[in-house]
């Protein structure tokens, strides 16, 4: 075979594999508009009717198709080519939106992080070889600087990562930092709340700086103090509220760091708490914990009164296995990582009872 003939065989055998590989994309479907995200479920409500709803179940994600993620054409070229998927999502801890339909999940299982973004149509997975991640447990987002937060409970850090594309941007090390694990964004003072359940305090972060401010809080049983903190969530109000949960109990601070009010306390029927995990607070200022050995989520009103709860342990949406992490987001969408279930369901907070 002379060399022109060879040449001639390699660009028309180029030819029939660019066009094999369209005619996979068109006969997949995956050049075809995107349907519709439907998740019927049926029209899941709490309290159950006659009661006004309050709460309302949207959907549940697992992978990025769930939320008609399909990535950039040549991802989906070599998808349909390889047969390659996303590996699913398993045990998920935290959770984090950024209010405009981005959700970031910390795996700590497999000590990677998920990245999901429908408004881009991208979705990154960042895993531990790339992260450094020894035991990631929280993640917040720094939405007006474009970066995200990872607590690293076993390594003693919390991690720095750029939002657009994951890079990381370094760390936050101190002295006092021992093991960091739940995390809130505080707007109103700017700073960065982290929970160091060894030193049950909530340490205090200047977002600008990134230097500690002071903390919240120390070891011990009395008001103000804590035992094995877990979590924390800033209100409307610009309020603390803080999963004591070795002390089974819910505690809130002022923005200056001044102890409000506590409530809760071990049993097992509503309004007391078991294994409290997570918090979140809506627009109302209600209070939303998790209680991972209920499976469900308990409501309280801004001064700890019980007002209702949502969840129940099994497999179906809007039941718990062990969740683990909850967050509630400006839009009032509140995020729950499912952990056994390997999912995060979704729900919508309705201010004022308004149904969608």
């Amino acid at each position: 075979m002379t060399c022109r003939s060879e040449h001639s065989f390699m660009s028309h055998s180029r030819r029939l594999i660019r066009l094999a590989l369209l005619s996979m994309l068109f006969i997949g479907g995956c050049l075809a508009p995107a349907p519709p995200v439907s998740h019927d479920a049926g029209y899941l409500r709490w309290p159950a009717a006659p009661e006004i709803a309050r709460i309302t179940y949207l959907h549940s994600l697992s992978a990025p198709t769930d939320l008609n993620i399909r990535g950039p054409l040549m991802q989906r070229l070599w998808r349909g080519l390889s047969g390659h998927q996303e590996p699913p999502m398993e045990r998920p801890h935290g959770v984090a939106g950024d209010g405009n339909g981005g959700i970031y999940v910390v795996n700590k299982a497999t000590r990677a992080l998920h990245l999901f973004d429908p408004g881009t149509d991208r979705y990154q997975l960042l895993p531990a070889t790339q992260t450094g991640l020894r035991m990631p447990i929280d993640i917040a987002i720094d939405a007006s600087r474009q970066r995200f937060f990872v607590s690293d409970a076993e390594a003693g850090l919390v991690r720095i990562f750029a939002r657009d594309k994951g890079r990381a941007l370094g760390a936050i090390s101190h002295p006092e930092l021992k093991r960091p694990t739940g995390m809130a964004i505080h707007p109103q003072t700017a700073e960065l709340l982290v929970v160091d359940t060894e030193q049950a305090t909530i340490m205090r972060i200047d977002l600008d700086t990134l230097q500690l401010k002071g903390h919240i809080g120390a070891s011990g049983e009395k008001e103000g103090l804590f035992n094995g903190p877990v979590a924390v969530a800033v209100g409307p109000q610009g309020r603390i509220h803080v999963v004591d949960s070795l002390n089974h109990r819910i505690q809130v601070f002022s923005a200056a760091g001044e102890f409000l009010l506590a409530f809760g306390s071990a049993g097992m029927g509503p309004g007391y708490f078991s294994r409290p995990k997570a918090i979140g607070v809506d627009s109302e200022g209600n209070i939303h914990v998790l209680d991972t050995l209920f499976d469900n989520i308990q409501v309280f009103d801004p001064d700890g009164r019980l007002l209702m709860a949502y969840g129940e342990p099994g497999q179906a949406p809007g039941q718990f296995w062990l969740p683990s992490g909850l967050f509630i987001d400006a839009h009032d969408r509140i995020y729950v990582a499912d952990t056994y279930n390997d999912r995060v369901q979704i729900f919508q907070f309705l201010a004022g009872g308004e149904l969608p």
